[in-house]
């Protein structure tokens, strides 16, 4: 007498589906089995897509089907109905015919179908093809919906690095900021643009900083640093003839497109300024920035620590090549402090720099101020140009395809002269604050050195010594400062030579001149 196992599926998005609860299939199918006299041997349930016959319980039946060696009787697999079996046409039709090599007959007790009869197969095909157009339909439709909220520029789908998932009051999803990673993040991008470290040091900071918190592996930082999202753009993916385009996002961005541009163009080598790559310790903030005085020898000075007998351990900077050049790191930081003391400006500086810098800014900014509204000017004429076009596509008077070319000619133009436009900074009244704040950190500048962390250090130092600094083993010198800090050194170089007698001629030359060296002598 044949016996029946009974197969029982149910997808996780069909659970809340009475319909095909689990529960209710096996108790439809029993009170089949008992109204026709048919045993039941086995019961697989499981709760996996019908895609594919790869699901845990199917395999379990196949496997118990080869090792039963008398199944003379055949027996048979009971479902409820096809779309139960498979959902998938080919698949179903190779497994039809597996199980009747082992001697089984599928069965859809709701869908009941004579296999023997060659026009039944018609019928076969309709319930395997039905639940899979039906699954097809339900994606292109998905998929239709969340390509129309992208043009729409809203981010779908789970919260990339720096940003959450929120809801509104009406129920729609969004994205914003996230409290903690966001400005972490936004500093990182921050310290690409100063390419002061390299992208593998900047991301373990931010670990660092991140202390354990937040999302921020390797992975996903590396991600995150070439994402558009984060200067508040979505990427429209290339459709069948529609090309691939940018929209504006609906999210709050966390950098400009100018910051995320030259980010880009560091990462692909088009803006990379050759500055150290070293991560120095504590007790070596001038590591990689000293130049190895041996003039057979361009490499820069390295640094670390050595055990002594006592167990102390003493720091060095040196060369690492064979020419021995090493130096005390004790002896070189305590000489870098006390000339960087000398340069810091004295009393009233910063208020006579303040001065002379907004006078020149004022003067300066009068052309730029022209060419934004030129700028503005052009862009006004491209919008007015591409909804005179929209309103001619929509009466008829334009070809789509003609409207199509200006629209992307028109987008394209504004979207470079936004971009020169971001380039060009907005005169405010709040400039001589900004000037004043940043100026009085100069004035200090000794001071926020000497007591701040040994990324400050090393941020101070690159930018007042763009090339590099040269240690003698008594005094620092460079062959070039920042030019700002070159300008102030030297007005207080003057103001310092009246006082006490110094001569430091060689700082008289035009800043327009780069001197072949600068001492940064304490005599």
């Amino acid at each position: 007498m044949r016996k029946a196992d009974l197969y029982i599926r149910v997808s996780t998005d069909e659970q809340a589906d009475k319909g095909y609860s689990q529960r209710d299939q096996e108790d439809r199918l029993r009170k089949y089995c008992e109204i026709k006299g048919i045993p039941v041997r086995d019961v697989y349930i499981e709760d996996h897509s019908a895609k594919s016959f790869k699901r845990p319980e199917w395999q379990k039946y196949l496997s118990n089907l080869r090792k039963t060696k008398n199944n003379k009787a055949g027996s048979i697999i009971l479902f409820t109905k096809w779309d139960r079996f498979s959902r998938n046409a080919g698949d179903a039709y190779q497994m039809i015919n597996q199980l009747r090599k082992h001697g089984v007959e599928p069965v859809a007790i709701e869908q009941p179908l004579d296999l023997t009869i060659p026009e039944n197969k018609i019928m076969l095909a309709f319930y395997l093809a039905s639940p899979e157009v039906e699954n097809d339909r339900r994606a292109l439709n998905v998929f239709h919906g969340m390509r129309r909220a992208k043009k729409e520029g809203r981010y779908m789908g789970t919260a990339p690095l720096g940003y959450v998932n929120k809801i509104t009051e009406g129920k729609k999803k969004f994205i914003a900021p996230h409290d903690f990673e966001a400005p972490l993040l936004k500093w990182a991008f921050e310290q690409i643009v100063s390419n002061n470290f390299n992208t593998e040091q900047i991301w373990k900071m931010v670990r660092e900083k991140a202390n354990g918190k937040g999302r921020f592996s390797k992975n996903n930082f590396r991600v995150a640093v070439r994402n558009p999202l984060y200067c508040g753009k979505i990427f429209i993916p290339p459709y069948k003839e529609e090309k691939g385009y940018f929209v504006k996002g609906q999210h709050e961005p966390l950098i400009s497109e100018k910051t995320f541009a030259d980010v880009q163009d560091i990462l692909d080598g088009r803006k990379r300024v050759v500055k150290p790559k070293i991560v120095a310790m504590d007790n070596l903030p001038l590591r990689g920035f000293i130049k190895c005085p041996n003039p057979n020898c361009n490499r820069m000075l390295t640094g670390s620590a050595s055990k002594g007998k006592m167990g102390n351990y003493y720091y060095y900077y040196h060369c690492t090549s064979s020419c021995g050049v090493r130096f005390k790191a004790e002896t070189a930081n305590e000489a870098f402090l006390k000339q960087l003391r000398y340069m810091s400006p004295k009393e009233g500086m910063v208020d006579v720099f303040i001065e002379a810098f907004i006078k020149d800014f004022n003067n300066k900014t009068k052309a730029q101020n022209t060419e934004r509204a030129n700028i503005i000017g052009e862009i006004d004429a491209l919008n007015k140009r591409y909804q005179n076009a929209l309103l001619k596509n929509a009466d008829g008077e334009m070809a789509d395809d003609d409207f199509q070319e200006v629209k992307k000619l028109t987008k394209g133009k504004i979207e470079v002269l936004e971009r020169r436009l971001n380039d060009l900074a907005v005169v405010g009244t709040e400039i001589k604050d900004l000037v004043a704040s940043t100026l009085k950190k100069v004035a200090n500048i000794d001071r926020r050195y000497e007591n701040g962390d040994i990324e400050e250090k090393r941020l101070i130092v690159s930018s007042m010594f763009p090339d590099f600094l040269e240690f003698d083993g008594t005094q620092h010198r460079t062959p070039r400062l920042n030019s700002v800090i070159a300008l102030i050194y030297q007005n207080n170089s003057k103001l310092q030579s009246k006082k006490n007698g110094t001569s430091l001629s060689f700082l008289d030359l035009s800043q327009e001149v780069t001197p072949e060296r600068l001492e940064l002598s304490t005599h």
